[in-house]
């Protein structure tokens, strides 16, 4: 009885476990034919294993690799799925989240492009950044075709800390697309350039206004009536040569896609290396978006009310008024000559020919729709008995 109790202790003690791996397990591609490069909705996945409980302690991301098998794949965007193993011995994976990642799979290419500098924070009081010189000038950009094709810049980004002086750093640059926003998936070489950084006096003062600049496209049927900025203007300070050829500060791209409604929001400045503006860094930004209107012609027929008994309407001229009215998109591009009516009350109206006066009063238009013009003032009616 002894030995069996003993047995059973010792099997209590080693029985495996089941449960979640702490970390996420990074997602690799491998087999990639070269001259492409592999794009993953996935960079890591969580996965559960079952271990011995003397195992568990020894495990780490390391001990396990996760990867799509792009072998025999070329130009395109597919399904595939994760593939994870361990080099632990008696571990083993019970599950993996997700399952598959979506991989597409570009050309590779690589092209050369200017260093430039992105100064934030504040030089010593009176003083500011006035130039920044890299070493290389420029770096070699490579990555997908489509994300290389967008990168305008290879950005470096300088924060000032109330240095008073020159001073050269190391700076690892960044990949910016035409609206300032970060590209991934790509690499430089060098990834990293020397930035020799002046810094000189900040004696001179102008007033700019502030030039916002917008990326995307309202709703449709509306349209931008009015864009301003708070504060209205900004007192800048930098180099001679540096504000001398300034007429506005711009702000970074404020995105108005599929806005239907006035817009407000915080819009960073950006500054030209040797200006600032005394610890200003953002505007408040105010775009006034209303209803766009359209204008159409329409040829109205001319029709007649309250005809005394016994009279009969023996011609109409012009029997039709060409008629412009306006309104929303949708409203305007539905209108039909139809929905808009011209009548002339034929109440008082004897036998003969007898002119009438044409008014907006002798219109009726649908609702939100509005009378801009109309050709004809008088209209000529005969009448019989």
């Amino acid at each position: 009885i002894l030995a069996a109790f003993r047995l059973w202790i010792y099997s209590a003690s080693v029985k495996m476990s089941i449960a979640n791996f702490p970390n996420d397990i990074p997602v690799k591609a491998l087999n990639l034919t070269p001259g492409y490069v592999a794009i993953l909705d996935q960079d890591s996945i969580k996965i559960s294993v079952s271990a011995y409980p003397g195992t568990w302690n020894k495990l780490s991301t390391d001990s396990f690799a996760a990867f799509v098998d792009l072998n025999g794949f070329t130009v395109g965007t597919y399904q595939l799925p994760i593939n994870v193993t361990t080099s632990v011995s008696g571990v083993s994976i019970i599950s993996k989240k997700p399952t598959r990642a979506t991989v597409t799979i570009e050309p590779s290419i690589s092209k050369d492009i200017p260093v430039v500098a992105k100064i934030s924070g504040d030089a010593a009081q009176n003083m500011i950044a006035g130039s920044a010189v890299f070493d290389p000038s420029t770096v070699r950009v490579t990555g997908p075709k489509s994300a290389v094709d967008g990168i305008s810049q290879a950005a470096a980004s300088i924060t000032l800390t109330g240095e008073s002086s020159d001073f050269s750093k190391s700076i690892t640059v960044e990949a910016l697309g035409q609206k300032g926003e970060a590209i991934k998936n790509v690499s430089f070489a060098p990834s990293t350039v020397q930035a020799s950084i002046k810094i000189v006096s900040a004696g001179n003062v102008k007033n700019l206004g502030v030039s916002v600049i917008t990326s995307g496209t309202i709703a449709d049927g509306y349209a931008i009536s009015s864009i301003t900025t708070n504060p209205p203007t900004i007192s800048v300070i930098g180099a001679a040569d540096a504000i001398r050829v300034l007429g506005s500060i711009s702000t970074s791209p404020v995105n108005i896609n599929n806005i239907n409604k006035t817009l407000t929001v915080n819009a960073n400045l950006v500054f030209p290396v040797g200006v600032g503006a005394n610890g200003v860094s953002s505007v408040s930004v105010t775009i006034t978006v209303t209803n766009q209107t359209l204008s159409k012609t329409l040829t109205v027929p001319v029709s007649v009310i309250n005809l005394p008994a016994g009279l009969a309407v023996s011609s109409i001229s012009p029997a039709s008024v060409s008629t412009v009215v306006s309104g929303q998109i949708d409203l305007i591009n539905s209108l039909s000559p139809s929905s808009i009516s011209l009548t002339i009350d034929l109440s008082s109206a004897s036998t003969g020919s007898h002119q009438y006066q044409i008014s907006a009063g002798n219109f009726s238009l649908p609702a939100g729709a509005s009378l801009v013009n109309f050709t004809s003032a008088v209209v000529t009616i005969t009448t019989s008995g």
